[in-house]
């Protein structure tokens, strides 16, 4: 669908953005807890603007929000940009983290009335390709250009920016009268399990976690490597590679959708992510590190495209897509915080990747317990 882009235009509006801004903030001897408010004040505003804005969003008024967003997030992507004060770089990132909400929430909402019964898992697994490829294009792109310049950022944040615009102005709507996705619950494959409500909640969890660790690399990562004299270019390469596994296993998901709704995957998948994390806590050559942070992304791709199922297949979809971002907002932050307290005290920087290890295996635990007592009750 020509209207995946969109995602994959935006997420590489904003990885362009935040590497840049990150990367800059590390160069110039911010703290990395100055570097974890800059990424945490972006998911404050995500996280606050999420539930206010799924609670008006419809199918209808969705095109016209996803426009709006998309002017504002270009705009004050270029604003953060220029700034190089603290303060200043703190409004304009929380004006872009309101307005990348408002983006996502409301695409959701349209991909799904965009998409016919019965298609939502094909949709969702191209969802998760777009946005994870746009990604991986906007930390190499960022840590290409950032030696040319700001200005030559600021002009590549505006060209992106007007391509999203180029292609919502001129995509062909389904009618609103038609079914979609939107009023359909799907059934799982053959082979697959029953849809089972309880895993809404598995999915809540899953993204939470998903962001708990993945932010924290994808914001501190690069202001570390700014201090210790690596490359732009270099530090985005396992940032970018990450991306580009979570897409290609969020696309794959699709094929191996008999594993939604079974808690063996989940297991397995926690189980070993946590043990990467914990290899490259224990392990912290450059080298190992970047293996180790690009194949996280066959978690990641696993847990979003899980997460945005379990929501989006359901009457309730727009409800719980709205509760999903909000948790976006709330796992990069408790995240955030989380990996930069720890580092602070231990008094090592990759001491994050520990708290990361940490958390996916208290999260499968958590998700266990409610698929448990679900099958009780």
């Amino acid at each position: 669908m020509r209207i995946q882009t969109c995602p994959a235009l935006m997420d590489w509006l904003l990885f362009l953005v935040l590497f840049a801004v990150l990367y800059a903030a590390g160069a110039r001897g911010f703290s990395l807890g100055q570097c974890a408010w800059l990424g945490g004040i972006f998911q404050i505003a995500y996280l606050m603007a999420s539930p206010v804005v799924g609670m008006f969003l419809s199918r209808r008024n969705a095109r016209a929000i996803l426009i709006a967003s998309t002017t504002a997030c270009t705009v004050f992507g270029v604003a953060a940009l220029l700034c190089a004060g603290f303060v200043p770089l703190m409004v304009a990132l929380g004006l872009t983290g309101m307005a990348c909400s408002c983006f996502f929430n409301s695409f959701q909402t349209y991909m799904r009335g965009e998409t016919e019964p019965g298609d939502l898992a094909r949709t969702v697994s191209r969802y998760t390709l777009a946005w994870s490829c746009g990604s991986a294009l906007g930390f190499l792109s960022s840590g290409i250009v950032y030696g040319l310049g700001i200005a030559a950022l600021a002009a590549l944040d505006a060209l992106v920016g007007g391509a999203i615009l180029f292609v919502l102005l001129s995509h062909r709507r389904r009618p609103h009268h038609e079914s979609s996705a939107d009023d359909h619950v799907e059934q799982p494959a053959a082979a697959g399990r029953p849809v089972d409500p309880v895993y809404v909640l598995v999915g809540w969890c899953l993204i939470f976690t998903a962001m708990f660790i993945q932010r924290p690399v994808h914001s501190l990562f690069p202001a570390i490597c700014a201090r210790n004299g690596i490359t732009s270019f270099t530090a985005s390469l396992p940032l970018a590679g990450q991306m580009l596994i979570q897409g290609g296993m969020g696309y794959v998901m699709f094929s191996l959708r008999h594993w939604l709704y079974r808690r063996t995957p989940l297991v397995i998948l926690h189980i070993l992510a946590g043990v990467v994390f914990l290899l490259v806590w224990r392990f912290p050559p450059f080298v190992i590190v970047s293996i180790g942070i690009s194949l996280l992304g066959i978690y990641t791709g696993f847990a979003y495209f899980s997460a945005v199922y379990y929501a989006s297949n359901s009457l309730r979809g727009t409800f719980n897509v709205g509760v999903n971002e909000c948790l976006v907002g709330v796992g990069s932050f408790a995240g955030l915080f989380a990996s930069e307290w720890w580092s602070r005290r231990s008094g090592t920087e990759n001491a994050m990747f520990l708290v990361c290890g940490v958390a996916l295996f208290v999260s499968v635990v958590l998700q266990m317990l409610l698929i448990c007592r679900r099958k009780q009750s």
